[in-house]
């Protein structure tokens, strides 16, 4: 009987404490197309990231979305006027430096309020931290790196491809989201990540990823191949391509 009792009584617990621990927001999210092909002809693109939240319970729902990528190493250096020449003086590597990166969501991020959020998964050029790989894993990050990280960040600014502007995220009906990012015609090519975040009143409530390329095509991409896996054979090739266009502009010219 107190056995029987002890059951009934653990299945009356487990069926209340189910629904509370099932609550939870659901996150889908995808990319309008997964490759950005660059040709001849190629001026820039955009690319749209839409999805769908299922609410579950009450809260201010807001989504984040980080695009990114490919992940670069750099030697930054700072010039230093000596004698009245600029010359090249201190320098900094770091690594893990995203060469595109942007940002979109719902409202301004400072009014989110996820701020360990932001930081632990780097969301926001403000959280953005490349990694110092003077410094050994673990340490605490070296103050006299700062300026070298922000001249990251400015470098990147004045190319287009970090966009200090938030995108926004619009909401179609209560539950289907979309946002637009534009490419500029410099974007290198690599693999970019699109992740997508669900905040509720400021808590992460749910994560999505999406994996995105950036390639040449056709002719291009033969060119860059080449120059990419056989660097002196194309550097002859382009010498010797110079060389007969010389020679022939300057045949016909001697024949005008």
């Amino acid at each position: 009987m107190r056995r029987a009792l002890a059951l009934c009584l653990f299945l009356l617990l487990a069926g209340v404490a189910r629904p509370h621990a099932a609550r939870a927001d659901s996150l889908s999210a995808d990319l309008s197309h997964r490759l950005i092909a660059i040709t001849s002809s190629f001026t820039g693109s955009s690319i749209l990231v839409f999805g769908a939240v299922v609410p579950d319970g009450p809260g201010r729902r807001d989504v984040v979305i980080v695009l990114r990528g490919p992940d670069q190493s750099l030697r930054v250096r700072r010039k230093e006027r000596v004698f009245g020449i600029w010359v090249n003086a201190a320098a900094h590597p770091f690594i893990g430096v995203p060469a595109y990166y942007a940002v979109a969501a719902t409202r301004p991020l400072e009014d989110i309020g996820a701020e360990s959020h932001f930081a632990r998964h780097q969301i926001g050029l403000d959280a953005l931290r490349p990694i110092d790989y003077a410094l050994p894993e673990g340490a605490p990050p070296d103050p006299a790196a700062t300026p070298f990280r922000d001249a990251i960040r400015r470098l990147k600014e004045r190319n287009g491809l970090y966009n200090p502007i938030r995108v926004p995220v619009t909401f179609i009906g209560p539950n289907l989201f979309r946002a637009e990012f534009q490419f500029p015609s410099n974007v290198p090519v690599g693999s970019y990540k699109a992740e997508i975040y669900l905040f509720n009143d400021g808590e992460l409530a749910g994560a999505n990823a999406s994996a995105l390329f950036v390639d040449k095509t056709g002719l291009e991409r033969w060119v860059f191949k080449a120059a990419r896996n056989y660097p002196a054979l194309y550097g002859i090739a382009a010498v010797a391509i110079a060389v007969a266009f010389g020679w022939g502009a300057a045949v016909v010219f001697r024949r005008a």
